[in-house]
């Protein structure tokens, strides 16, 4: 013990030089270390952050691959369209009712879901009970509209299932106020036409069309200009009120959808009707005239067994 305190009294600088200098090493390597560390959590989060980048653009360009046309969604769009329709799916399978809501279109607000409530309860937990995915393509490109098809699923992960059964949806996406919104449940979008047509019986106002992926709805105004009663169309036949598109190919109405009533106008009434046609959206269709085919001027005739004069209503749209 006596030598080593002599030892340390006279190399007391050699000493502390060393231990200062073993600490100063160890500070740097703790400091090399920890930049080290940094750095390489930085490049592995700018990996997986590429990584995330690339597998969603690689799935949007995947998806932007139109089934029904030659046109693709064009490069300037695939990301916007693909996020929207990708948030608002999943708010869905997450049960977000509410922030799906928000990314509605107007026009689907207005004919389909007036509320959120609605909204929740007639697509959202019909559509989206358990745990579910989906999926999504480009389907058709018409003039500025881009249609998707979207498959819902249950989530194989989560129900330990697999089937090949699933929900089908359409989504349009719309510009609206500067930013993408989407018509779902098949709803293409709606058209205000407000044409008006009369003759001496007759007075009836095309308001407008919804189109759908499946179907067509015209909205009328039909005002009786006679003193006595009109029917609309004897539903005998269901091929004589139709639309016809540019290439001339007829789509029947489907009256079995309306009352007897609602095909019934009384003298001097002004009545507002709808009806559903069979024209299936595709792409570059356009229909070109409505016609009833078979207006019947004297219902209460008719009625009574007697055959009472018939007329035909053209309007071109």
């Amino acid at each position: 013990m006596h030598k080593l305190l002599r030892f340390y009294s006279q190399n007391r600088l050699k000493v502390w030089a060393t231990i200062l200098g073993i600490v100063f090493v160890i500070l740097i390597i703790q400091v090399l270390n920890s930049i080290s560390r940094n750095q390489m959590a930085e490049q592995n989060q700018n990996i997986i952050e590429q990584e995330t980048t690339l597998s969603n653009v690689v799935s949007y360009d995947n998806q932007s691959e139109t089934i029904l046309s030659d046109e693709n969604v064009p490069e300037q769009y695939r990301d916007d369209f693909g996020n929207l329709i990708e948030q608002f799916f999943t708010y869905c399978t997450n049960h977000e009712p509410r922030r799906a809501y928000n990314l509605l279109a107007q026009e689907t607000i207005d004919v389909l879901y007036p509320t959120e409530e609605i909204f929740e309860r007639s697509y959202c937990a019909e559509k989206f009970d358990g745990d579910k995915d989906f999926s999504f393509q480009s389907w058709i490109k018409s003039g500025d509209l881009y249609i998707y098809q979207v498959k819902i699923f249950d989530n194989m992960l989560a129900t330990g299932i697999s089937n090949d059964t699933y929900y089908e949806d359409y989504v349009t996406i719309t510009p609206e106020n500067g930013e993408y919104k989407l018509n779902i449940n098949g709803l293409v979008g709606v058209k205000n036409i407000n044409q008006n047509y009369n003759n001496d019986q007759l007075d009836i106002t095309i308001r407008e069309s919804q189109a759908f992926m499946n179907y067509e709805i015209y909205s009328f105004e039909i005002k009786n200009k006679t003193d006595k009663t009109i029917l609309l169309d004897s539903r005998e036949k269901t091929d004589t009120t139709y639309v016809t598109d540019d290439l001339n190919n007829q789509y029947s109405s489907l009256l079995y959808e309306n009352s007897e009533e609602d095909l019934i106008i009384a003298p001097g009434e002004t009545k507002t009707i709808s009806i559903r046609f069979s024209d299936v959206y595709r792409e570059g269709i356009v229909i070109t005239q409505i016609t009833f085919g078979d207006i019947i001027l004297d219902y209460k005739a008719y009625e009574n067994g007697e055959d009472p004069q018939r007329i035909t209503f053209e309007m071109e749209i």
